[in-house]
């Protein structure tokens, strides 16, 4: 229940269960996700923004927290205010993402930009982490993940053009690849019979995240 808990909407099991919903499996949470790799004046990647969009049902219930004001819509500086609240709960679970420099793997230690929007009646949510060093994908392979280590969430791209990119000088040498997670059917069962409740083994989520690979000629 990371996010869950991070974005104090502790009645959304609730909501889900008197809706009918999948109140007995993970995922509870979808967000449809966009992801920006971001170059330096070298070149090299230094920073990712992932761009969230949560899907509609959470969206619905989490209106109430956001419209702070009452008066039945949600500005952009409510949004803001609960982003920029949100950026700093999940800086605890590392911003839910995780480099991939040459093999290695490195979390992130600084996030910053949160950006909170209301758009057709489904919340967004932005944020850029940054790498420590930055990385030069000519000469290494650069690569990210982005996911709820509690598959608590189910954060993905869609499928479509335009959901990975690259930015900065350089960039139109190069290209963000999307691939996809193949958990074994056990995997994908061990997860569905989790009680909302329940915690599966640690990094579950990990087994189900898209792998972004950036490449530059």
């Amino acid at each position: 229940m990371a996010l869950l808990r991070t974005l104090a909407l502790g009645l959304f099991v609730a909501v889900v269960s008197t809706a009918g919903g999948p109140a007995a499996a993970h995922p509870h949470v979808w967000i449809d996700m966009r992801t920006v790799t971001e170059l330096d004046a070298d070149g090299k990647v230094q920073a990712v923004r992932i761009e969230w969009l949560f899907d509609p049902f959470y969206s619905a219930f989490a209106q109430e927290d956001l419209d702070t004001d009452g008066d039945g819509a949600v500005t952009d500086a409510e949004a803001d205010a609960w982003a920029q609240e949100a950026l700093s709960n999940i800086a605890r679970a590392d911003y839910f993402a995780e480099f991939l420099v040459d093999g290695l793997s490195t979390v992130p230690k600084r996030a910053d930009r949160a950006v909170g929007r209301w758009t057709d009646g489904r919340l967004f949510m932005s944020f850029a982490v940054y790498l420590d060093t930055p990385a030069d994908p000519r000469s290494v392979a650069v690569g990210h993940l982005v996911y709820d280590p509690s598959f608590y969430i189910d954060i993905s791209h869609p499928d479509g053009d335009g959901m990975a990119t690259v930015e900065g000088p350089g960039a139109e040498g190069c290209v963000a690849e999307v691939g996809r997670a193949d958990p074994s059917p056990e995997t994908v069962a061990s997860a569905a019979a989790l009680d909302r409740d329940q915690s599966g083994p640690p990094d579950l989520g990990r087994l189900f995240a898209d792998y972004v690979r950036v490449s530059c000629q």
